[in-house]
């Protein structure tokens, strides 16, 4: 069963790891050294903390727990118009495992609670749009590299 816990400052080591193991891949054909790549994540990493902090102040970052270890993260941000899933990340070894449909589902229940739709953002290419589609979601947006989709609990329940 998957629990959340909230993000603490304790958890920084797991959560730069975690950033890593979706982005690494990335970068492997540079060549670049493991201290080379690592300071580039590291900034990346740190960009984006920023950015978040300062573009959904309000967002609720938990750590997913599976088992009593962290598997993952979702960053989530509540609106009058919306729940808008900002991150939802899996450690490489519990992506494919159906793990990720549960994390969705527990967003879209609650955004149905609510009556709000839910609105993500992803990289055209990500294998997560499957995810998303098989979720619900559908494609409001395009505009490179990322592509806008939203899943409506009005059209859900009807």
């Amino acid at each position: 069963m998957l629990s959340f816990k909230k993000v603490m400052n304790e958890d920084e080591d797991f959560l730069f790891h975690l950033y890593v193991s979706t982005r690494q891949d990335e970068f492997t054909h540079l060549g670049w050294s493991e201290k080379e790549l690592e300071a580039l994540l590291r900034m990346q990493y740190e960009a984006q903390k920023a950015s978040y902090r300062s573009q959904i102040p309000a967002a609720n970052h938990q750590i997913t727990v599976y088992e009593h270890v962290p598997i993952g993260r979702i960053i989530t941000a509540i609106s009058e118009q919306a729940v808008g899933l900002v991150d939802i990340s899996l450690l490489p070894e519990y992506r494919g495992r159906g793990f990720g449909t549960v994390l969705l589902q527990q967003v879209q229940r609650q955004a149905a609670e609510q009556g709000l739709p839910v609105k993500l953002h992803v990289l055209n290419g990500n294998p997560a749009q499957r995810l998303y589609a098989r979720c619900g979601f559908y494609v409001t947006e395009e505009s490179a590299p990322y592509i806008a989709m939203q899943w409506d609990a009005v059209l859900e329940t009807e």
